[in-house]
């Protein structure tokens, strides 16, 4: 499950920051170990990390090419948060030893510098893939369907249960929904929950009506409590829950097909593993 750091009225996942340390702890040791032996090592320092970057991005639209050649254009956008570590992390140590290979002076500096990068990407890796015991259980706040009816998310367990906080006047939140939509219809295996932050039942009926679109379990969170509850202010904020009912992972902002798709699939993991 992703951490997360404060940072103003935001919240930034921890390991989307230790990966920024890393990129810039990285470079200084190596342009510092350079600077003793009179070279520089900058420029190739951040070609190496550029290059992961960008196989980063390639791995990820690789595991999921039938959903990005649908919309090519989607996998430009960088927004999603979709990445694979391990593609990006083995192409800045090869393109790192192929910089060495041909610029032997900058042998030290890279290899102290990328070492570095590498040792804090694992440990992001490491942080990213342990299990804690303070999963969040579905809350029970006062929320109601667009009839009025009172509900109770806890009752969606038994599924795995994806909440979307949204709002009709939130851009993201717009640009975001037929994606949901698409899967709400292909995932019969799990709940969709569109907790509307703040609207009253007309404001959001007139949406679904002007825009077309057919969601289920479309709730009204009249105070935003769940938002507030989780000390975001921004939107959109999807959560994952697994079928106990336990929050597995947060995702803040806008969700493409193929990030929604890698979230969905670590929520069913039995499932992949019968496929294969």
């Amino acid at each position: 499950m992703n951490l997360f750091v404060p940072i103003g009225p935001f919240s930034l996942p921890l390991n989307a920051l230790l990966v920024m340390i890393a990129a810039v702890l990285g470079s200084w040791i190596a342009a510092r170990h350079a600077k003793r032996l009179g070279i520089s090592s900058e420029g190739a320092v951040w070609l190496a990390l550029a290059s992961g970057l960008v196989a980063a991005r390639l791995g990820f639209v690789f595991n999921y090419a039938d959903v990005y050649l649908a919309e090519p254009l989607s996998l430009l956008d960088i927004r999603d948060g979709g990445w694979n570590a391990w593609w990006g992390l083995a192409t800045v140590w090869a393109c790192t030893l192929l910089i060495i290979h041909r610029r032997p002076a900058l042998r030290q500096p890279m290899l102290k510098g990328i070492s570095t990068f590498s040792l804090i990407l694992l440990l992001s890796i490491a942080l990213n893939a342990l299990p804690t015991s303070a999963n969040r259980p579905l809350p029970n706040l006062p929320v109601t369907a667009l009839n009025g009816d009172s509900v109770r998310l806890p009752d969606f367990a038994g599924k795995p249960t994806v909440i979307n906080l949204w709002a009709s006047w939130c851009p993201p939140c717009r640009r975001e929904m037929p994606v949901f939509e698409q899967a709400q219809a292909e995932r019969e295996d799990m709940h969709f929950v569109f907790l509307n932050q703040g609207e009253d039942g007309a404001t959001v009926q007139d949406f679904l009506r002007d825009t077309g679109l057919v969601l289920d379990n479309v709730l009204l969170d009249r105070m935003a409590d769940m938002g507030q509850s989780l000390g975001q202010r921004g939107l959109p904020v999807t959560l994952f829950f697994n079928a106990e009912g336990n929050l597995e992972d947060i995702r803040l902002g806008e969700l493409s097909r193929g990030s929604l798709a890698q979230r969905l699939d670590a929520l069913t993991p039995e499932l992949l593993s019968e496929e294969k």
